[in-house]
């Protein structure tokens, strides 16, 4: 027993070494992202199915509530919220339609399989002129093929299963802190 927890956890820390390694210029060119569309005036539209439902609710609660300093709430939604009663596929597209703008961005966090859902929100995305902030899960070569090739993809295709929702937190975590730091100054 003590060996399958040593072993989680070592999967783990392995995990978090290779997210910083081999993704730190994505996420800068994704917080660069995030914070242009703040300072614009534009708002942060969030979604993603399975458990990327779960790193999009958080990426919405860091950046309203604040992730490691106390500051104003930046305008970001999470699609899902707006429309948890709806099971059509274009659900996640009528919320852009409705209430997105171009100068808006959209991040998606995708727990692989080229969910229909997400591949309808990115086009209507691209119909708006909206930026996309993806992170990719496995099987998801639809989806990376959709966004644009000035759009931001990080893929955590790699990583198998709890190992991959791990990664795509990390992320997040990552990406909010350094979006408080570019806009608020930090060390």
């Amino acid at each position: 027993m003590k060996e399958k927890i040593f072993s989680q956890f070592q999967n783990m820390i392995e995990t978090t070494m290779v997210v910083g390694d081999l993704f730190s210029d994505s996420m800068t060119n994704a917080a660069e992202t995030v914070s242009k569309t703040l300072l614009t005036g534009g708002t942060i539209f969030a979604c993603g199915e399975k458990s990327g439902s779960l790193i999009a609710k958080l990426l919405c609660d860091y950046l309203t509530a604040g992730f490691e300093i106390e500051r104003p709430g930046f305008p970001a939604l999470n699609i899902h919220d707006l429309c948890h009663q709806s099971i059509n596929q274009e659900m996640y597209s009528d919320v852009l339609n409705i209430h997105a703008r171009s100068n808006d961005l959209l991040v998606i966090a995708s727990a692989g399989g080229n969910d229909p859902k997400l591949l309808k929100v990115i086009e209507s995305a691209i119909e708006k002129g909206m930026s996309i902030v993806l992170l990719s899960g496995a099987n998801d070569d639809q989806v990376i093929d959709a966004i644009g090739y000035t759009d931001v993809h990080i893929s955590v295709a790699n990583f198998s299963g709890h190992l991959s929702l791990l990664a795509q937190f990390q992320i997040v975590q990552c990406l909010c802190s350094l979006v408080d730091d570019k806009i608020f100054g930090g060390s």
